[in-house]
């Protein structure tokens, strides 16, 4: 699935064109953290858009800006923005400024959010109600905005006419859009809207495969070429010379990140979501999601990041060594 990357031989993908990394919250550790994913020739980075957290987080969308200008190559990713909590003709603009800032590097995730942040949102004054709607039109204004000189829209909760917009991104129509997805109607709703689907972090890789068997027919029932459509999962990943010792590390580091979420329970992440141990077993773990049908994963070290990203850069000849692309 998903379009070949321009510098694949041959048919075959390199395994670096197929792995992505999320980016840290340290500001100290932004810049050398991307430099390096850059160095070793990862595809990106990504980063999160987190509507309210007790932990210290940076808005997604301005450390993507802040890492175009010091990296090159590096797709420039979020995952994923909040419909309704943002105006749409506002985030077109957003996003079409970093997508000019990175010459073209942007891809943009989206997703309706967890209802657990729709009354703080309410509370705010943002619009939670509609909140599909809100996703499917928002997904038609920015791309109105982006492809029209003079833009115009009639749906629902927008509708206006002659509107122009600048700056127009470089990637034409627009940046490739990735929905955040778990059940089935949004799903087949991913299939028939948008360019990607994105697996979340916490969903274990068992349910992420009965999520991506959806995916898989709802392509068929479109009659849509897969090519033309990228799946992505996010992973966290530990890689130690132990299981125990990567084991050891999760623990606490799934508490600090998730403790007293109302969704999510941090006591049991470590066994249920992340994929941890030594390397070979990592890449045996990572390539049998490729194999699956994934075209994209986005790995996130959840301690000692630099250290770890170094690691995870060995994965690209142990995913090699396994004869996979």
């Amino acid at each position: 699935m998903g379009t070949v990357p321009d510098n694949a031989a041959d048919g075959v993908v390199p395994p670096a064109s197929r792995l992505s990394v999320g980016a840290p919250t340290d500001t100290d550790l932004l810049v050398p953290f991307a430099q390096s994913a850059e160095r070793l020739g990862f595809a990106g980075i990504w980063t999160q858009d987190t509507v309210h957290s007790g932990n210290f987080s940076l808005d997604g969308l301005h450390v993507l800006s802040y890492l175009a200008a010091v990296t090159e190559r590096l797709r420039l990713g979020i995952g994923v923005l909040y419909s309704g909590r943002r105006n749409p003709a506002v985030q077109a603009r957003e996003l079409a400024t970093i997508d000019q800032l990175s010459r073209g590097r942007l891809t943009v995730g989206l997703g309706v959010g967890n209802d657990y942040h729709r009354p703080t949102l309410a509370a705010l004054g943002i619009p939670t109600d509609r909140p599909v709607r809100r996703l499917v039109e928002g997904i038609d204004v920015m791309r109105a905005l982006w492809s029209q000189t003079e833009a115009a829209y009639d749906g629902e909760l927008y509708s206006f006419s002659g509107i122009r917009s600048q700056p127009e991104p470089v990637q034409r129509p627009g940046p490739p859009i990735w929905i955040g997805a778990r059940a089935e109607p949004a799903l087949r709703r991913a299939v028939r809207i948008a360019d990607g689907w994105t697996g979340a972090g916490p969903v274990a890789t068992e349910d992420f495969l009965d999520q991506l068997k959806i995916v898989q027919q709802a392509l068929a029932d479109e009659g849509r070429d897969p090519a033309t459509f990228t799946v992505s999962k996010s992973v966290y990943l530990a890689v130690e010379d132990s299981v125990e010792t990567a084991r050891r590390h999760l623990i606490p580091s799934f508490e600090r990140a998730y403790g007293g979420n109302p969704v999510y329970n941090a006591a049991d992440m470590t066994e249920r979501v992340a994929i941890f141990g030594p390397l070979d077993h990592c890449a045996e773990r990572l390539g049998e999601l490729f194999d699956a049908g994934v075209d994209e994963l986005i790995l996130y070290p959840m301690y000692d990041r630099l250290a770890q990203l170094e690691a995870f850069g060995e994965l690209v000849p142990a995913l090699d060594g396994a004869g996979r692309p």
